[in-house]
């Protein structure tokens, strides 16, 4: 990656308060997801901790009457207790279980919301950024390597759980305490009936909790940069399903052109890229998992020892020697899941936070609040004042010291090699990008101080590599599911594609594209049309055609040309063009050379000046005669 996300992927190390704040803002992504997820896995995970101790302080009591020789009807009677208190608190555990089980999907399809939500909001400048790219692709692949924001919930549920665990055996336990070691035998036997041995079991159960931790800080960290590695792959492997494999569309260049050994190639090199990053998350695991179980293996066996020489020298009775093996085992096991859980806690909080991060990223277009709405069509004005303009990451300038002034009525047309800017400058003046120098104004006011939705309203616009949607003929016109039928049939009609539709089955109510229920498949030529008609639906002031007719056939592109002042009435229009037979429509062209105007004027003072203008024409002229 050229560029690390965030303190924990770029290896800086966090303050507890970066490491708190990130732990909030996830615990707040669960709580606006659904707020009983957190609340239901943890009480389930208390009631799971707790359900072993009830077997062991139990079974040491009917064990006790057992040697002891108690009554049956006594000992039935804490049987009964033990089944009692083990059926309810498992019957609670495996309702809370499901009902957990119950919200996770509604919370994947939320998330996804969510995120879909913000991609449609966020500044189409950040979208295009690689940085927010970034951050997505980390977002959505650290959902799927860490299980999630259910599993978030459910394992920080666990980690309470385990806390709850410790205090149970402690609890447990805190009665060997009391009971003074016997004084006979020989030099080791007196040590391993010491009191203080028993002290040293509990410490060492959580000096092995510290053990564990820097194990698991150890691995952890390995495993991030592991998946901090695979993003770079993860993206190129969902480019080739998303963008090749998954569309037909690509399907022609590939056989034409022989491509699929070159695509295999490149394709089997990112899986090969995946697959060794797997193996060594695997390895790395495994490693992790062998380390704890050695250093639980060595405390259990000391463990044992100590117990079971109280055992044997009368301090304790046989039940309490099982009793307390099987809590000090509990304990151990505990102490490690509990370290093991924290980091793992954390490394998914890291993984869950790019979600936060991404969702979180500001609208900064979204700061004006004057109105646009209300201006008088007529009077609209726009002005270019200096404005320069280089994309994100790029030193060139696409626009160079502009100043242009376009009003409410006028046809302008721009023209100009590839590069030159065109379309850079339709760009700036939708506001989907800032100028990097200068300002636009609106009737004399910079636009960024009105209302972005308001602004973006004023226009109309039909772009080169526009995009038609998988909804129905009516919808992709309107941009709505609320439309006025006749209207949309007028704007289908300007467009020339009215007779088209009147052919499909359906009509207006044609899907269009098959995605999940079986639609129609326009040409290019058509799809531009519906394009346009969406354009002219919309209403607005300014109509922007960007190459508006480079899919239609000649008697299409005559067509559209001669009923131009119908099609835009009284609004302002621009055309962006290669051809320069639409140039005559216009009242005024702009020529663009290099980010820079070169030449303005109308179709004939251009041809008398005889400069880039007139060059273009000549070349294209003699198929215009």
């Amino acid at each position: 990656m050229a560029e690390k996300i965030g303190n924990a992927i770029s290896g800086e190390r966090e303050s507890a308060g970066q490491v708190l704040r990130k732990f909030f803002h996830v615990i707040q992504i669960n709580h606006r997801l659904c707020k009983w997820i957190l609340p239901c896995n943890l009480l389930k995970n208390i009631i799971h901790a707790a359900i072993p101790y009830v077997g062991i302080v139990y079974g040491c009591d009917i064990l006790n009457g057992l040697v002891s020789g108690e009554s049956k009807s006594d000992i039935m009677g804490v049987v009964y207790r033990m089944v009692l208190v083990t059926f309810v608190m498992t019957l609670l555990f495996h309702i809370l279980d499901k009902a957990g089980n119950a919200m996770r999907d509604s919370i994947r399809y939320r998330m996804q919301r969510d995120v879909g939500a913000k991609a449609v909001r966020l500044d189409y400048q950040d979208l295009e950024r690689q940085e927010t790219m970034q951050i997505l692709t980390a977002a959505l692949e650290g959902e799927k390597e860490s299980g999630g924001v259910y599993w978030f919930s459910d394992k920080l549920g666990t980690l309470i759980g385990d806390g709850a665990s410790v205090a149970y055996a402690f609890a447990v336990l805190y009665p060997i305490l009391a009971v003074a070691g016997t004084a006979g035998g020989n030099g080791i036997e007196q040590i391993l009936n010491a009191r203080w041995l028993i002290y040293l079991i509990f410490l060492l159960n959580l000096l092995s909790m510290f053990l564990f931790m820097w194990i698991s800080k150890a691995g952890n960290r390995k495993q991030y940069g592991l998946y901090e590695e695979g993003l770079d792959a993860v993206r190129a492997d969902n480019y080739f399903y998303r963008e090749i494999l998954s569309k037909y569309q690509t399907g022609k260049e590939i056989r034409l052109y022989g491509l699929k050994d070159l695509l295999m190639r490149d394709m089997t090199a990112v899986w090969e890229e995946k697959c060794d990053i797997q193996a060594r998350k695997i390895a790395l695991q495994n490693k992790i998992r062998i380390e704890y179980q050695v250093v639980q293996a060595a405390l259990l066996a000391f463990s044992y020892i100590v117990i079971g020489m109280r055992g044997v020298s009368g301090g304790i009775t046989g039940a309490e020697v099982v009793k307390y093996v099987s809590a000090l085992t509990a304990l151990g096991g505990a102490c490690q899941y509990m370290v093991e859980h924290f980091e793992n806690v954390l490394l998914n909080m890291q993984y869950l936070h790019h979600y936060y991060e991404y969702l979180n990223l500001p609208n900064r277009k979204e700061t004006g609040s004057a109105p646009a709405h209300g201006l008088a069509e007529r009077e609209l004005a726009i002005s270019f004042e200096h404005v320069s303009f280089r994309y994100p990451g790029t030193e060139e300038y696409s626009l160079r010291d502009v100043n242009l002034t376009m009003h409410y009525g006028e046809k302008i047309a721009l023209v100009g090699p590839n590069g030159a800017g065109k379309t850079t400058l339709i760009l700036l003046l939708c506001r989907l990008y800032e100028p990097t120098e200068g300002r636009i104004l609106l009737n004399g006011r910079d636009i960024r101080e009105y209302d972005y939705g308001e602004y973006l309203n004023l226009f109309g616009v039909v772009f080169q590599d526009f995009k038609l949607f998988a909804m129905n003929v009516a919808e992709n016109v309107a941009a709505s599911g609320e439309y006025e039928e006749e209207r949309v049939w007028e704007c289908l009609e300007k467009a020339g594609i009215r007779e088209r539709v009147l052919e499909m089955e359906q009509g207006l109510q044609t899907q269009l594209y098959n995605v999940g229920i079986p639609g129609v498949e326009v040409s290019g030529g058509e799809a531009q049309k519906i394009a346009i008609a969406r354009a002219l639906y919309k209403s607005a002031p300014f109509i922007i055609l960007d190459e508006p007719t480079s899919a239609l056939d000649p008697v299409a592109e005559y067509e559209i040309y001669t009923g131009f002042d119908q099609l835009v009435a009284e609004k302002m229009a621009v055309y962006i063009s290669h051809r320069m037979s639409s140039c005559r429509f216009c009242e005024r062209i702009l020529v663009l050379e290099k980010g820079r105007i070169a030449e303005e004027g109308n179709h004939d003072s251009l041809l008398r000046e005889d400069g880039i203008y007139a060059k273009m024409w000549n070349v294209q002229a003699k198929n215009y005669q």
